[in-house]
Formats: C-alpha cells, sequence, structure tokens
C-alpha cells in the first residue's frame, strides 16, 4: 500500500490553516485546540470513515462524535475543504470556505459548537458542554445494532474532559452493552483551559482507566498518520476500542504552544505570522510542495447498505385492550399512572419497531420492565447512570428512533444539563419520570421529584430551530397516562411525562382524549364557581374531594385537570372571569409550575383574574402515608379547602381588586 503519510500531513496542515483563519475571522474559538487534532480528523474523515461528503446523514454512515466540541473548527474545515453538504434555511448544498468564514455569526449554522438542529447533518447531537459525547456515541451505536448495521461510531475526547464522570458511565455502559464498533478517540494534549491537567488524567492513566472498563486500549502518536489509521482500522468483536492518542496543543504553530491560548484566536495583525509558521512546519517535513493531485490519493470509502425497509408503524392498542392483557388489573378500579405507562409503553414497542427503551436499573418500579420483556433487542439497560442514560437517549433519537428513558423523577434531575443539551440539539427523546411529588411519602425528599417542574417548564416555553419545545405532561389517572404516553410518541419534539407511585381512581373512559396543552373540567357545579380549582396528578383527585366539602359548606368549586404545560390557559381563565370566580393552582411540587403557568398567562389579560398557587414550600421529609406528607407541606385537603374558601371570601367581597397573584 502506497505511504499517504506525507500526504496525510500536508492535508492537516492545510486544515490546520482554515480553523486558523476561521477563528481569527469570528474573533472567537479554540484553533491550539483544533491543531491537535488535524491530524485525526484528517485520518478519519479522509482515510477510515465510510460515509459521502454529498449525504452526511445517510443511515449507513460510520459516525463521529465530537465530545470536546470548542474543536469544532477542525471539523469544519475538513466540511469546507470536501464539500460537505448542509441545509441553511433548508436548502441543501456543499459547504464553501466562504461559509466557513461566517463562524459563530448570529444567522450562519457554522455555530460555535456542533449543533445538528440548525441545518448541520454531519453532527448528530449538540455537544460543548464536556462529558456527553461518548454517550451519544453509544447511543447510536445501540441504534445500529438495532438496524443490523456494521457501523463504526468515533467520539473524540478532551483528556481534561475525560474527568467528567460521565465519560465513565459510557465507557462502562459501552463494554456492558458490548458495543464493539464504538471508539472513544481521547485527545491528550495534557491542557485544560486554565492550567495542564490532572496527573490522573495524563496518557497512561487514562489507558489504565479505559482497560480497567473493558475496552482494548491501543496508544499511540497523535501526529503519526500511519499509527493513527492502524489504530482506527482495528476492529473488536464486542469490546469497544479506546484510542489515547499523545497530541500537542497548538501542533505545527511553535508560538502557540503551552499554556495560556486555550479559546484565543490569532489576532488579525498576527495571522500572517502564526501562518508562515504552518508553512515551515510543512517545510521541516518535507511535504510544502504537495497539493491538489497529491490530494487525490485519499479515497473515502461509501457507506455500508442501508437496513431493509422495517414495517410501517401500526396503530397501537387502546387502554381497555391493554388492560385486558392483564387479568388480575382488569377489575381495579385504581390503578398507577406507571403501570399504565409500562403498558402504553408495551404497546408501542409492539406497533412501531423504531420504540426503544432505556431506564436506569428501576424498570420493575417504573414497570419499563413490560417493554424489556416483550422487545429485549430494543431496550438497553442503563443502570445506575441517568447522565449517560439521557445523552445515550439522544443518540438513539439522531438514529431515528424513538426513545424513551425512564427513571424516578427526583433522578432525572442529575441530568438536567444533558436533558437541555439534547434539546438544544434537536433530539426528540421521550422522558417519563416516576414516583414524582411528595405522595411518595415514606422515601422522602432524596426521592422526590419537585423542582422537575419549573425546570421542564422553562424549556417548555423556549422552541428550537425547527419551532418545536418541550411538553411536560402529569396524568391523573391511569387511562390519561396510557393516552399521553401514545401522544408523545407521535409528538414531533421531546416530551417529559411525570407518574406518581400509588394507585389513583380512574377518571376518564377509554375513549378520552388527551390534546397536547389542553386541560379538562373534571368537575362543574351547576352553579357558577365561586372557586376553580385547577391541579393535575394525584392532586386533581385532592381538589375533588375538597370541592366535595366545599360544596358542603356552600361554596361551589370547579375541578379543572390542568395535566399538561404549555398550558391552554385560556378556558381555564375564562370559566373563572365569566362567573367572577378565582382560580387556586394546587401542585404537588415546588413553585414556578401551574400556578406560575396560570399567574402569567392571566397577567396578559386586558381583565385579570385572581391567581392563587398551593404549593409545596416547604422542603419535605418522609410520612407513613402520603397523606402524613400532604398534611406536612399545606397540601392537605383541608388546607385546599381552607385556601379555596379564603380566596372565594376575598372575591365576593367589594374591595377585592383584580389582580394576578
Amino acid at each position: 500500500m502506497t505511504d499517504l503519510t506525507p500526504v496525510l500531513h500536508a492535508k492537516a496542515i492545510d486544515l490546520g490553516r482554515l480553523a486558523i483563519r476561521a477563528t481569527t475571522a469570528a474573533g472567537s474559538g479554540h484553533p491550539t485546540t483544533a491543531l491537535s487534532l488535524a491530524h485525526i480528523v484528517a485520518v478519519l474523515m479522509y482515510r477510515v470513515m465510510r460515509w459521502t461528503p454529498a449525504d452526511p446523514g445517510n443511515p449507513g454512515s460510520d459516525r463521529l462524535v465530537l465530545s470536546e466540541g470548542h474543536a469544532v473548527p477542525i471539523l469544519y474545515a475538513a466540511c469546507t475543504d470536501l464539500g460537505v453538504v448542509f441545509g441553511p434555511d433548508g436548502k441543501h448544498r456543499a459547504m464553501t470556505e466562504s461559509d466557513l468564514m461566517t463562524l459563530r455569526e448570529i444567522g450562519s449554522p457554522i455555530d460555535g459548537h456542533p449543533n445538528p438542529v440548525l441545518g448541520f447533518p454531519f453532527f448528530d447531537a449538540a455537544t460543548g458542554s464536556l462529558g456527553q459525547g461518548l454517550s451519544v456515541a453509544a447511543g447510536l451505536g445501540c441504534a445500529a445494532r438495532v438496524d443490523g448495521l456494521p457501523k463504526r461510531i468515533f467520539c473524540i475526547i478532551g483528556d481534561g474532559e475525560s474527568r467528567e464522570g460521565q465519560i465513565w458511565e459510557a465507557m462502562d455502559f459501552c463494554a456492558d452493552q458490548r458495543l464493539g464498533g464504538v471508539v472513544a478517540i481521547f485527545n491528550c494534549n495534557t491542557l485544560g483551559q486554565s492550567d495542564y491537567v490532572s496527573s490522573a488524567q495524563d496518557w497512561e492513566h487514562l489507558a489504565a482507566k479505559a482497560a480497567a472498563f473493558g475496552a482494548r486500549v491501543e496508544i499511540i502518536d497523535g501526529h503519526d498518520p500511519a499509527a493513527i489509521e492502524r489504530a482506527l482500522r482495528i476492529t473488536e468483536d464486542g469490546r469497544p476500542l479506546a484510542v489515547i492518542a499523545r497530541t500537542v496543543k497548538g501542533w505545527g504553530v511553535p508560538s502557540l504552544g503551552g499554556p495560556g491560548h486555550h479559546g484565543t484566536p490569532v489576532k488579525s495583525e498576527a495571522l500572517a505570522g502564526v501562518l508562515a509558521e504552518l508553512d515551515a512546519t510543512a517545510r521541516r517535513l518535507g511535504v510544502a510542495d504537495i497539493g491538489a493531485q497529491d490530494f487525490a490519493a485519499l479515497k473515502i470509502a461509501p457507506p455500508v447498505a442501508a437496513p431493509a425497509a422495517r414495517a410501517a408503524p401500526q396503530v397501537p392498542m387502546g387502554f381497555g385492550a391493554a388492560l385486558a392483557k392483564h387479568p388480575a388489573l382488569a377489575l381495579a378500579k385504581k390503578l398507577s399512572p406507571r403501570r399504565a405507562y409500562g403498558m402504553a409503553l408495551a404497546a408501542l414497542g409492539d406497533a412501531n419497531e423504531a420504540v426503544v427503551a432505556l431506564d436506569a436499573d428501576v424498570k420493575n418500579s417504573t414497570y419499563a420492565e413490560t417493554f424489556a420483556k416483550a422487545h429485549p433487542d430494543r431496550y438497553f439497560e442503563g443502570r445506575i447512570a441517568e447522565q449517560n442514560m439521557v445523552s445515550a437517549a439522544a443518540g438513539l433519537a439522531a438514529a431515528g428512533k424513538i426513545a424513551f428513558v425512564s427513571t424516578f423523577g427526583r433522578f432525572l434531575e442529575r441530568a438536567f444539563d444533558q436533558i437541555e443539551m439534547a434539546i438544544i440539539g434537536g433530539a426528540r427523546i421521550k422522558l417519563v419520570g416516576t414516583h414524582v411529588g411528595v405522595t411518595l411519602a415514606a422515601d422522602g425528599p432524596s426521592q422526590m421529584a419537585l423542582a422537575d417542574v419549573a425546570f421542564a417548564r422553562a424549556l417548555a416555553h423556549v422552541t428550537d430551530a425547527k419551532g418545536r419545545s418541550l411538553v411536560v405532561l402529569t396524568p391523573s389517572d391511569a387511562v390519561s397516562a396510557y393516552k399521553l404516553v401514545l401522544a408523545m410518541a407521535e409528538y414531533d419534539g421531546p416530551a417529559y411525562l411525570r407518574a406518581v407511585r400509588g394507585d389513583l381512581a380512574i377518571l376518564y373512559r377509554d375513549d378520552e382524549q388527551f390534546p397536547l396543552g389542553g386541560s379538562k373540567v373534571v368537575r362543574r357545579p351547576v352553579e357558577a364557581p365561586a372557586v376553580v380549582l385547577a391541579a393535575s396528578g394525584y392532586l386533581v383527585h385532592s381538589c375533588l374531594d375538597a370541592a366535595e366539602v366545599l360544596a358542603q359548606r356552600g361554596v361551589a368549586a370547579a375541578v379543572v385537570d390542568a395535566y399538561a404545560l404549555p398550558l391552554d390557559a385560556e378556558p381555564i381563565l375564562e370559566m373563572a372571569r365569566a362567573a367572577r370566580a378565582a382560580v387556586l393552582a394546587v401542585e404537588d411540587n415546588y413553585v414556578g409550575g401551574l400556578g406560575s403557568e396560570l399567574a402569567e398567562a392571566s397577567a396578559a389579560l386586558a381583565a385579570p383574574v385572581t391567581v392563587e398557587s398551593l404549593g409545596v414550600r416547604r422542603i419535605p421529609k418522609s410520612g407513613r402515608t402520603p397523606a402524613d406528607v400532604l398534611d406536612y407541606v399545606g397540601l392537605s385537603v383541608p388546607e385546599i379547602v381552607a385556601a379555596a374558601e379564603r380566596l372565594a371570601r376575598r372575591q365576593r367581597s367589594p374591595h377585592e381588586r383584580n389582580g394576578s397573584v
């Protein structure tokens, strides 16, 4: 075989030039990290990966995930040189040098870190919040297995970011799932942003760690093209490959070496001198005269054959049919939403081969085990590593899967960053958090999801580049839970469903529909209501009980199941306005949820409706029963009644002032 080392040296230098020029044009960026990866990227994108620049999203293509997302200028440089097709404003065309020079401009899809949702299908996920890329690569590897594709998934990881625990969660997951097609490339240039990496992150320790986690380890000079190619062409049956690449930050430009240059573009007045240093490196390596004719020897292998077409999705069975498969439950008057989630997930799996599921060692509590038993080839056990699980789901979603992720809602809170990054990158992940709220009772606050609503609601009120936002769903019975899980699968965007642990009375008929963003009036008094109680989940039942007590005391109360955020608040506020009533939002979470949703909507009206919120304003503790803890945090039925009576009295007072509270 012809020795292509000189050609690849020359290509790496050319890519380095482009990366430097682009960051100088942008006035920001990370040219020194880009230079440390110049040879690895050249070997990957021009020699080892099977793909086509004209169709970078081809499902048969090998994939490259850049976990150290700040190094993206070197990938953009290669995409420019190869004319990789991208889709700014939905118009697909080959990337040019002019495009590259728009790096980081507000109107440019050439973003500061990788992001596919902006129209750059070469990328599979948004990266840049460090430590998440290998998990995404693992998810892509899982999807390739489901599809029967012998794809390879390469992931470039910085030595500094490898201190993040999620890297090792992902390495464990790759070994546990026997993802032999996943290749972790550690860019060991010894420098972080402000200092050298710790001794525990040097190349020797990283090699030992990777081996301890079950990977095959190859240690190479990251600027030796032949060594890089030999390592990256190694294939393993079942073991992930970890390539420990010893590199130089600012390679080829001595003046940019050492600490103090991270995230610092070359100033315009110094650009010519820095490029001259690269030219000198080319002369030193004897590759200064290599040009386009020589580069023709770099051949890119085509993608592997696309998978055979799968069966078209079917309509999943209804709740009644699913319930009939569980005779012991069929006659029950109460059923937990989490049980309904498991039933719905299994039904979706039966109907649609694109549905996959992940859980974090609690599948027997979330009832994801129902799917795992029915479709073991599409279930991926994440074990106790929720951050990795969420990012792996983003990888599965990027490969076209409808990825459901379940664990206790409280444990999803530790993956807030991973959830936000997945949403930034356009991943249509479906999150299910069970055991939410204080009604979990005996397990105490370390197990109760309470801050999740405010976080999720914030993301429910922003849209991505395709106009999609997160939807947040809190069902109040098994029927609504089942129907909302099916709706999540249909929704072309991310979704989060919150399911309480306990059994709840069935409120709805099997033919009830639950449009996203909607609500249901579950109690409408004969006379005009003096107060409207709005709640979701368990507290809908508490509000129904409270409404009975209020009726006995002469206070008419309507009860609304506000199961979705964002919420179409107008029907609820109009009901209250027409009756000159107030709205009391009753919620089993910290502030920032339903009460805020309704108050903000009311404040936008010309004649605002009074809205008050009764929520968890005290950190809870363990209690023997849900009633114990609800009473402890001020959400018992008597306290709902008392708050509603106060609100109704104020509304009747001639001194009451309209407003939103």
